[in-house]
């Protein structure tokens, strides 16, 4: 699946692979055929650690890790970094990630739902309280509006702008964890390392808050 031929099809498939198969699975269909030497935007790039060996420039890769990125399945190597302003093909990487994104935002959310429906508070379910409700419900109007606008055409500002409403968006389901949320084995370590893949990724220098 070359990133030439995918679709609205390929975007949510490779939703799909965020949220059932997880980040490193996610990012190896959004870089399936496509030379990370040659596209990636910056000195370096995250890519899925099972193909990291021939990432590199002229084949090679200069891998740099991460602990918390390791146990996600994701490292990152050294690449030229002559696109700093983007490009069709590195645009269609950053729209397909936030797509990925989006579903480890998905199975995250799912697993804090879980958690929150066993934990009581004044002998009532804490998924019941008004407060978490409403944070959900947010999150979950939020990732809509943010399949919508990964779905239409925009230039690397606007692709900026949505991967920086996924940081936000991340930490809003971190939040539901408590503690357990920030955690270097928590549920909440693959949000964690999505911030840094899309930091690889999606230059957001000249992008405002």
């Amino acid at each position: 699946m070359s990133i030439s031929t995918l679709s609205q099809a390929g975007m949510a498939e490779c939703e799909k692979a965020g949220r059932e198969e997880g980040l490193a699975a996610g990012l190896a269909a959004v870089l399936s055929g496509t030379s990370v030497a040659e596209t990636a935007p910056g000195r370096y790039a995250a890519v899925p650690a099972a193909g990291a060996e021939g990432a590199g420039p002229d084949g090679g890769a200069t891998v740099l890790r991460h602990r918390l990125a390791d146990a996600e399945g994701v490292v990152f190597v050294e690449c030229p970094g002559q696109h700093p302003d983007g490009g069709p093909t590195w645009t269609e990487v950053a729209r397909l990630l936030a797509a990925v994104r989006l579903g480890v935002l998905r199975a995250a959310l799912d697993r804090a739902v879980e958690h929150l429906s066993g934990r009581e508070s004044g002998g009532e379910p804490l998924i019941r309280k008004q407060l978490i409700v409403g944070a959900i419900a947010d999150v979950m109007a939020g990732s809509e509006m943010l399949r919508a606008s990964v779905a239409t055409q925009g230039g690397p500002a606007a692709l900026a702008d949505v991967h920086t409403r996924l940081d936000v968006l991340g930490w809003e389901v971190l939040k539901l964890f408590g503690a357990a949320g920030y955690l270097a084995e928590g549920p909440g370590r693959a949000l964690y390392v999505s911030a840094l893949v899309a930091g690889t990724w999606v230059p957001r220098e000249e992008v405002s808050e």
